[in-house]
């Protein structure tokens, strides 16, 4: 229990307090009383104060005193946090809430599409924490909880904090810590403003202009009683990402051997790891964002304040996607393996796929959160907080569609490395050079194969339309209510409790129709039946610039054309029904979560307080789901019928625990400050973890019982005969965990921060995390189907046989760990000098170590999504007018993925000992640069170029000596960014 583990370590926070010493001083002192800090707008040791009385104006220019406004503010702070805090413009130093995030001590940011979007702190990935806007929970529409920053624009915020420490007031739904970002607010500014921005960006891989305009202002009315802060904004943002990826789902492929070998021959020669597939991808997005904020706040009396906070956000998004597919698995039987080298890892295979495929994804996600809620003071010694809050995100996409090209049978070259996978098709002259053997005038080795010749692309067929219509919904509702009994004690400030109650819906539905074309389903319609029986010369076609594509595309309006002739097909093609993949991904979630909690602050001495307390959580979930089959390849009376989706049963879980916690901050002189506190929190498992679902992978490959020969396609085969088969234990499957309980953590933090002065801040903190269930995700793990953590109905699967107790080799899924622990170091230094020059660094630095049960993993391994090493250094010089930043950044590789490799398997062997499956993502380091000038008092203009040295984000599988070493995963280049832009201020 956790209680009896705080009064274990309870010595640790003893030994991190000094001996008393001077009295503190406040924020307002440290940073000079001609430039007083803005104070918050309610004391918890006393009523709020009027407007004049109690709004301070810091009158700031430039980083310097943004930095010291930031100092301030988190120095006021109960619990341990970084704070980024705007200029006099009203502006952050960052030009968006993700660039921004990523300078803080700590912090570091998962990218999508080139895009800063999700949160790591103190190298814990973000699905450790918790996004809050106006401290309520966000609501986003993905199969994870973590929310992107994508939709929060800087411009309409007054704030942006993390909190490394939580307290019992907080939702402790967060073991690495907690963003809050705050609305604009007319009380904090403290007078009427307004100001616009201009900006635009240049992308050099697209090529295009992305404009976007801003304007936000505050607004006090009534002799200050009403304040309102407001801000709209709009963006058009065009990028372009090149990627180079393998398989999704699939591990790497185990080959040898040859041909023109004897069995004893291949029986003896060293086999190689090598990819699955590769696909190389080009993402072209068009991106309008459109998000406006208002913040009606009201105080008409000392003990009454009330509040309006609502945030709207919209961007509509057309997403093309150019993709070139080789999949390896076509060729992995024994007699398509043309050439193996153990030394170089090259391989060679024949009947291989490959396919082009171009997508258009046209989608438009909406996002609204609200909260209503006030403050009152009863008498003299009582405070009462209460809130209503509520998000919603709405991610729909109609409309989507995708044409795809396929030529069969060819025969490819392939050898993979860490930074990339290389593919490329050969003659048959050139794969029996390579395979040491001599064709026959015939060529009958490969009777069937393609030719080789990519002049001659007359055997690319258009083969599949795939359309799709899908929305995803998030929706949180809370109410919150909060009671202050203050004290008029010498060593009592104050008690406070209260509780929170959740209610939380995640509703997926997919509607899609993915088919082979046949001009059979024409009806006749003389455009449908050429359309359907075209290849990809009987269009334009070009091979995209600067791009890794061996294969053309045709251009978008005749992809257009295409969809427009044959979609006629679809009723006929499909007997007017969604395809199995409109059903596996389609459910519904559902979690109630309720938490109360009291604390109260002791006085110890004029300069220690104790914050101490608990937190008592609660969590009903439930999920519903699909198991799911499908297969392109198995026919069987000309028809396609291994196209399964069976209902799962509901599945629920309910939780609940109490979790403790004591924070120390004392201020020995006016200088030095030191915190300590010992914590309890928790994760909740994802919405993709935790729902009900099992998935087996497209490929489906059946046994005959009688033979032991498996197939993974097979024309001509009746039902009657398929009913003779049996799943193959060699086949993929993803399948939910209902039975995860949250992560749940002990946590020891200290910190000493020293305010040297106004130009000088050092601050070294330590941390550690003692978690006990944590979460994984474990791909390739041996599992029997009977020990899965849902039952599936197999006994309703009529085309073929699934033994209940089927031993499947490849089962990803995600299980609760048994223990893990993270302890790290943060250290930051910032220093200003006179003449100018400036130096804003921190550094993290995490070690982790976890272990699983031995069924998944015998040996110890660090924590998944956990970067060892996060550094930020922004080096700089400004004046009254003019300010010159470069900013680098380092974020040390994460293991993401986890391989199995159980205690029973025999560690030396790579197929049962899978660590080479484990999934990094690799180590990165950017480099900005940023100026701005002021050309006024109201007028400054920026230039911001990002990314100068061209990073990309690489993921890539471990490997080992049969692989030749790490092999790609996943490779996004996203390239550089320039940014110009003006603001204008009037007042």
């Amino acid at each position: 229990m956790k209680s009896m583990r705080l009064s274990t370590i309870a010595a640790a926070l003893l030994l991190a307090l000094p001996s008393y010493g001077q009295s503190s001083s406040t924020a307002d002192e440290l940073n000079n009383k001609e430039k007083p800090i803005s104070s918050t707008l309610s004391k918890q040791d006393g009523k709020p104060q009027t407007p004049e009385d109690d709004i301070e104006i810091i009158s700031v220019t430039g980083i310097y005193q943004a930095d010291l406004k930031a100092r301030a503010l988190e120095r006021d702070s109960n619990a341990f946090s970084s704070v980024i805090a705007t200029d006099d413009m009203g502006n952050f130093v960052d030009q968006n809430v993700a660039e921004s995030l990523r300078r803080m001590p700590g912090v570091t940011l998962e990218r999508s599409e080139g895009e800063g979007k999700y949160v790591a702190v103190r190298g814990l990935g973000p699905k450790f924490v918790a996004i809050n806007m106006n401290g309520a929970e966000l609501s986003g529409a993905g199969d994870d909880r973590k929310v992107g920053l994508d939709g929060i624009t800087s411009d309409s915020l007054g704030s942006i904090e993390v909190f490394k420490t939580l307290t019992p007031d907080m939702n402790l739904n967060s073991i690495g810590g907690a963003v809050n970002v705050k609305s604009i607010s007319a009380y904090d500014r403290g007078e009427n403003t307004l100001k616009i921005k201009i900006q635009d960006a240049y992308n050099e891989l697209r090529e295009k202009h992305s404009p976007k305009f801003s304007i936000d202002g505050t607004q006090l009315f009534l002799d200050d009683t009403i304040g309102i802060g407001f801000a709209l904004s709009y963006e058009d943002r065009k990028t372009q990402v090149d990627e180079n990826r393998h398989h999704s789902t699939r591990d790497l492929n185990f080959l040898k051997g040859g041909i023109g070998l004897t069995a004893e021959d291949i029986e003896s020669t060293p086999e190689i790891l090598a990819p699955a597939q590769l696909e190389n991808r080009r993402e072209i997005a068009n991106r309008e964002r459109t998000t406006a904020t208002v913040n009606i706040e009201f105080k008409p009396t000392d003990s009454g304040f009330y509040y309006l906070r609502a945030n709207y956000s919209n961007y509509t998004d057309e997403d093309i996607a150019l993709r070139e597919f080789y999949n390896f698995y076509n060729g992995d039987q024994d007699d398509e393996v043309i050439y193996v080298n153990s030394e170089t890892k090259e391989f060679a295979l024949s009947d291989i796929d490959v396919m082009n495929q171009y997508f258009v994804q046209e989608g438009e996600k909406t996002t609204i959160n609200m909260s209503i809620g006030g403050e009152n003071y009863v008498g003299d010694d009582w405070k009462i907080n209460y809130e209503y809050a509520y998000s919603k995100t709405d991610d729909e996409s109609v409309g989507d569609r995708r044409v795809q090209f396929r030529e069969r049978e060819n025969i490819v070259y392939g050898k993979a490395s860490k930074n990339s996978i290389v593919a490329r098709v050969l003659t048959p002259a050139e794969a029996a050079e390579l395979g040491g053997f001599a064709l026959s005038d015939e060529g009958d080795v490969f009777n069937g194969e393609a030719d080789g010749d990519l002049s001659d692309l007359s055997n690319m067929e258009y083969d599949n339309l795939f359309m799709e219509d899908s929305t995803r919904t998030d929706e949180i509702s809370s109410l919150k209510l909060d009671l202050t009994k203050q004290f008029d004690s010498e060593y009592i400030n104050y008690i406070k409790f209260g509780g929170t109650y959740n209610e939380r819906e995640h509703y997926n539905n997919k509607d899609r129709w993915s088919y082979s074309i046949d001009d059979s389903d024409c009806n006749g319609d003389e455009t449908c039946i050429t359309v359907a029986n075209s290849n990809i010369t009987n269009y334009d076609y070009a091979i995209p610039n600067n791009s890794d594509f061996s294969y053309p595309f045709v251009p978008r309006s005749q992809m257009e054309y295409m969809v427009d002739a044959t979609s006629i097909t679809r009723e006929s093609a499909t007997g007017g029904e969604t395809s199995i993949d409109s059903t596996k991904e389609d459910y519904t979630l559902n979690e109630d979560t309720y938490a109360a909690y009291v604390m109260t602050e002791l006085r110890l001495a004029d300069n220690l307080k104790v914050i101490t307390g608990v937190r008592y959580a609660h969590t009903e979930f439930s999920s519903t789901g699909f198991m799911s089959l499908e297969n392109d390849d198995w026919k069987f009376d000309g028809i396609n019928t291994l196209d399964l989706a069976v209902p799962l049963p509901e599945s629920s879980i309910t939780y609940s625990e109490y979790f403790p916690s004591m924070h120390i901050r004392y201020e020995p002189s006016d200088t030095v400050l030191v915190r300590s506190s010992l914590w309890t929190s928790y994760t909740r498992p994802s919405f993709k973890q935790a729902r009900g679902y099992a998935k087996f992978d497209n490929d489906i490959s059946l046994c005959d019982p009688a033979s032991n020969d498996c197939f993974n396609s097979q024309d001509g085969q009746s039902a009657l005969d398929l009913q003779n088969y049996v799943l193959g234990p060699d086949n993929a499957l993803q399948v939910g965990n209902p039975n995860l309980v949250a992560m749940s953590s002990t946590n020891f933090d200290a910190s000493i921060g020293w305010y040297a002065s106004k130009e000088l801040f050092m601050e070294l903190a330590v941390f550690y995390k003692d978690i006990d269930n944590f979460i994984v995700d474990v791909s390739g793990i041996q599992m029997r189907l009977d020990e899965l953590p849902l039952t599936l109905p197999v006994n309703q699967v009529s085309e073929f046989a699934i033994l209940q107790d089927l031993q499947l080799n490849q089962v990803d899924i995600t299980l609760n760990g048994d223990t893990a622990n993270v302890y790290g170091m943060e250290l930051s230094f910032n220093q200003f000098f006179e003449n100018g020059l400036f130096w804003q660094s921190n550094m993290t630095v995490v070690s982790s170590e976890a272990t699983l049960d031995d069924s998944i993993r015998v040996d110890k391994m660090p924590l998944p999504g956990q970067a060892d090493i996060t550094a930020n250094i922004s080096f700089g010089w400004e004046d009254d007018d003019l300010s010159l930043r470069l900013i680098s950044n380092y974020r040390s590789k994460i293991l993401e993925e986890v391989g199995a490799c159980p205690a029973s398997a025999n560690i030396s062997d790579p197929h049962e000992c899978k660590k080479w499956a484990d999934i990094y993502q690799d180590a990165i380091t950017t480099v900005d640069f940023k100026l701005k000038y002021d050309f006024s008092k109201n007028l400054s203009a920026y230039f911001d170029a990002i990314n100068i040295t061209d990073q990309s984000d690489l993921r890539y599988f471990a490997g080992n000596e049969l692989s030749g070493g790490a092999v790609l995963y996943q490779r996004e280049n996203y390239g550089r960014t320039f940014q110009l832009g003006m603001n204008y201020k009037f007042y």
